[in-house]
């Protein structure tokens, strides 16, 4: 294991099962679907010999700090910490006796702590929307119109799609986009009414227009594979 961390919060496990829990808490979940789908996904958490108290523990934490703890999972937790089950567990991985001694004073903490009911539930946070936009092209018309750009699109520094758009102005829209990050795009003006745009032959695009167009001004989309 390392170096030893008594502290419920310093495992690993414990973390990946308390931020899974929150994450969909926070998107309007009810705690027992919750709890469900925590423990679909990470059965093999639940289910591993070093890592099921850990991964018990923060379930029952989680769910006691938003006043849904439920009996099954809080005697499963008590069993363990009375019984010695976890301490014995943490033996036959090395670790001596001041660890285990305050290992299990952190134990029986956590244990009279969730023995009693939270005075108010922890409070939903509603997930942070972040949308960002790397620019990639921007290249004016020859007759200083209109211009061509092209920029790469984030939600929660979630890469989403590449897009495409002509505008005049403030007028215009999209051309072409594509969902698959850091492929080679280039694009040069030939003149005022063509636009040659080079990308990899293996790019997919999930729309490709061969023109664009705004009040009687037409563009060429010329599209030339490297």
């Amino acid at each position: 294991m390392g170096t030893w961390s008594v502290g419920l919060k310093d495992n690993d496990t414990f973390l990946d099962i308390y931020s899974g829990f929150f994450e969909l808490y926070n998107k309007g979940l009810t705690p027992d679907k919750v709890v469900a789908e925590i423990i679909e996904e990470r059965t093999d958490l639940f289910e591993d010999d070093d890592d099921k108290n850990n991964a018990l523990f923060a379930l029952a934490f989680a769910q006691w700090e938003v006043k849904a703890l439920d009996r099954v999972t809080f005697e499963q937790v008590k069993a363990i910490i009375e019984a010695g089950d976890d301490l014995k567990t943490w033996e036959s991985l090395g670790a001596d006796a001041a660890t285990l001694k305050k290992r299990k004073a952190v134990l029986d903490k956590f244990l009279f702590q969730i023995s009693i009911e939270r005075e108010k539930p922890k409070r939903r946070i509603r997930p942070k929307f972040k949308f960002e936009v790397n620019e990639i092209i921007n290249i004016t018309a020859p007759d200083n119109k209109k211009f061509f750009k092209a920029e790469e699109e984030f939600v929660n520094e979630k890469y989403i799609h590449t897009g495409a758009m002509l505008y005049w102005g403030y007028e215009g829209g999209s051309v072409f986009y594509y969902t698959k990050l850091g492929e080679p795009l280039a694009a040069r003006w030939i003149d005022a009414h063509t636009l040659e745009v080079t990308h990899s032959k293996d790019l997919v695009f999930i729309k490709k227009d061969d023109r664009g167009y705004f009040r009687g001004d037409e563009v060429k989309m010329v599209y030339i594979l490297i």
